[in-house]
């Protein structure tokens, strides 16, 4: 394993936690920049990278070890807080996140899980997950065709369903239908509602 971290205080005590552990075999390199070369020479089996190092970014130099390793376990580490990069791990970017305040036993943990093709998430992982699905599906919602607009446009300037019906040349019945999957689809229960909503969506 290769621990990057431009602390050498932090990287020392980092390495130490893995003093007793006789088959993990830990370097380190405070370098950012010179990683790739090591990388190029003598790949590792995991890295765990500082995200906030000033010459290279941690999250860039992932990226990079990947170019030149796509089987590289990567996990990074942060003092943010590690919600913020979830999402790398879905876009299978890196392979696990720790904070720097995690304990011995849950990074040892971790790096083991993960060298067995395992993964170790924190239980609020599963509310980001909630959390996307859920404004995806809203987005998606929100994608009005161009006769669902048009109806929009004509409720946002006070026309009734007589006057809808006869301007889209349908029955006033087809027009009400319009307007139920409208609602529906909106999630909003009354022609105001459904222009406020669209004006501030920016559907309009």
């Amino acid at each position: 394993m290769l621990i990057v971290d431009d602390h050498p205080i932090v990287l020392e005590g980092t390495k130490n936690l893995f003093q007793e552990i006789d088959d993990m075999v830990v370097e380190t390199e405070s370098d950012a920049t010179c990683v790739l070369q090591r990388v190029k020479k003598n790949p590792f089996d995991i890295y765990l990278i500082d995200i906030n190092m000033p010459l290279q970014n941690g999250i860039v130099l992932a990226r990079n070890i990947k170019v030149l390793q796509s089987n590289a376990a990567i996990i990074l580490y942060t003092g943010d807080d590690i919600a913020d990069y979830y999402s790398l791990i879905l876009e299978r970017k890196i392979e696990g996140i720790l904070a720097k305040t995690a304990s011995k036993e849950q990074i040892i943990r971790t790096i083991r899980a993960i060298i067995h093709g395992e993964i170790v998430l924190p239980s609020n992982f599963l509310d980001f997950l909630d959390s996307k699905f859920n404004s995806q599906e809203s987005q998606k919602k929100l994608k009005l065709n161009a006769k669902e607009k048009q109806i929009l446009n004509l409720i946002a300037d006070g026309d009734t369903n007589n006057t809808i019906a006869a301007k889209l040349n349908v029955t006033q019945r087809t027009v009400e239908r319009y307007l139920t999957q409208l609602f529906t689809l909106l999630n909003v229960d009354s022609r105001t509602e459904a222009v406020k909503l669209a004006k501030a969506k920016h559907l309009l």
